[in-house]
């Protein structure tokens, strides 16, 4: 189990450092600084796996690009001013990338050219999640207590806005073409996950929720999970909900929506990254800075980092070929 080699890359805000981490030992192989006057709200790697690109708001209240490059292992900022970003994504074919100020407005980044541009988006709320493939931009906003799906083509026309059953809390697009989208409200009276096809053109039928779910463990009563993030292991098709709030995590089979079973984590953990042999999970926490190792299969925590460094939520997990 877990023989198949990664590194991680995370952010250690402690010493405002990129690090990359060997996934087996937990050996640092690179630590790449950046300024401390920046505050990283993202990580995403290229599609070519080369790269990865850090958004950051700087005390100034705007927005900076950093690109680490993973080969010569270094950081760099790119020679643009961004809008403070709150939500980053970058596009399937890696030349351009999409991002949301904290006015609900969003831009398309031209990677080559360094170029910003609005897509003269009006939206009511603030963007709190926001994915992409080839065809389409999705974002999730949050107005008040009430949350919404739109989906745009690259050049920012509407394909569909629908509205969702509580607060999104986060946006995963599997690689079936599902969108997850958890939500919770303001008096956790529902909370789960609403299931969304993905919408291709502008030709096809709206989007359908498939499932909502209430995913407390033991009872169907109003009690706080917050579900927070969702990953996907689609060779088994099953999707990971990770509850914040309640410390535990709900295994979907994300084509019939069923839950399949609950894993008590006994610590508030925040995002879920599943390691490349499928039954292992990485998890960050907001709240504690720190990571856990989840068996996936038999349900447990393994462990949890123990260092003095703050490790910020943001992460991802790069396979070794």
């Amino acid at each position: 189990m877990g023989t198949i080699p990664y590194q991680l890359l995370v952010i250690d805000n402690t010493t405002c450092a990129l690090l990359l981490v060997k996934g087996s030992t937990g050996e640092i192989l690179a630590e790449m600084s950046y300024p401390p006057k920046f505050t990283p709200t993202e990580l995403a790697l290229a599609p070519d796996g080369t790269k990865a690109y850090m958004p950051a708001m700087e005390t100034n209240g705007t927005g900076a690009l950093f690109v680490a490059n993973l080969t010569q292992r270094s950081l760099y900022r790119l020679p643009l001013t961004l809008p403070s970003p709150t939500q980053f994504s970058i596009a399937p074919n890696g030349l351009c990338a999409y991002v949301s100020d904290p006015d609900g407005r969003l831009y398309t980044l031209d990677i080559a050219t360094m170029s910003l541009k609005s897509l003269e988006i009006i939206t009511k709320g603030a963007c709190v999640g926001l994915t992409s493939d080839n065809n389409a931009v999705y974002s999730v906003w949050e107005d008040r207590d009430q949350g919404s799906l739109s989906s745009f083509t690259p050049k920012g026309e509407l394909l569909s806005h629908h509205l969702l059953p509580g607060i999104p809390t986060n946006i995963t697009l599997d690689d079936n073409g599902r969108i997850f989208i958890p939500f919770t409200t303001i008096h956790f009276n529902i909370e789960g996950v609403a299931f969304f096809h993905r919408i291709v053109t502008e030709e096809q039928s709206p989007a359908i929720i498939a499932a909502e779910r209430c995913i407390y463990p033991y009872s169907t009563s109003p009690s706080a999970a917050y579900p927070s993030h969702v990953a996907t292991w689609s060779d088994e098709h099953l999707a990971y909900v990770v509850n914040e709030e309640s410390a535990s995590i709900t295994v979907i089979d994300s084509h019939t929506a069923a839950i399949l079973r609950h894993i008590e984590i006994g610590r508030s953990i925040s995002c879920l990254h599943i390691l490349p042999c499928g039954q292992l999970g990485i998890a960050t926490s907001h709240i504690f800075g720190d990571l856990s190792l989840i068996d996936l299969k038999k349900g447990r925590l393994l462990s949890t980092t123990n260092t003095n460094r703050e490790l910020l939520g943001y992460m991802i997990v790069l396979p070794v070929i």
